[in-house]
């Protein structure tokens, strides 16, 4: 019998390939052993040893067991957590999505407000170019005026001068006419007529 079929003939009964394998380690197969031999040699294997190796495996099977089950409700836990945390997570993106929209419309807000204030700020630079070139203006006729009232004030000194003189002249006339009068007061008539005549030429001049 081969070693093949001797593993096989053995799970056939229960034994594990593991177990099989290790109980026919004691067996020389170039000999061509038969089946009698085989279960010979494996007796000692096949007594309490197995036994207690069965023993072993279904504790072992046991405890992959309560393995698998720790595994399965981590898992059910995984699963609870995973749909939590993709609840939670639609959540915040719904509501990161609303804060978006809203920070979107502010912001849209925001650049009109910004437009609207520099069409603001280059009308203001406009005016203020057009009130410097009017006070320019105004500065440069402001000027103007002064000279104006500087030539206009000179002028009505010399006329303030000249009605003097004038008021001299005519006071000094109206004394030298007193005069020429008290004088023909008294003299005759032709003396009178005389110095009249004599008066007036000396009024032409």
């Amino acid at each position: 019998m081969k070693r093949s079929e001797a593993i096989k003939l053995l799970e056939s009964e229960a034994w594990t390939k593991a177990d099989a394998i290790r109980a026919l380690e004691v067996i020389d197969f170039n000999n061509n052993p038969d089946e009698l031999t085989i279960r010979r040699a494996i007796s000692n294997f096949a007594g309490s040893e197995l036994s207690h190796r069965q023993r072993l495996q279904a504790a072992q099977k046991g405890q992959v067991t309560k393995k698998n089950k720790e595994i399965e409700q981590i898992h059910k836990e995984y699963d609870v957590k995973i749909t939590r945390y993709k609840q939670e997570l639609k959540q915040a993106r719904e509501r990161n999505e609303t804060e978006l929209h809203n920070l979107t419309a502010v912001n849209n807000e925001l650049k009109a407000e910004v437009r609207r204030l520099s069409l603001n700020n280059d009308q203001l630079k406009k005016d203020n170019i057009s009130l410097k070139e009017k006070l320019q203006n105004l500065t440069i006729a402001n000027k103007d005026l002064d000279a104006k009232l500087t030539n206009t004030n000179l002028v009505n000194e010399q006329l303030k001068k000249d009605n003097k003189d004038l008021k001299n002249v005519v006071d000094a006339i109206k004394l030298k006419l007193a005069i020429e009068v008290n004088q023909l007061l008294k003299y005759e008539d032709s003396e009178i007529r005389k110095a009249l005549i004599k008066l007036f030429n000396s009024t032409l001049g």
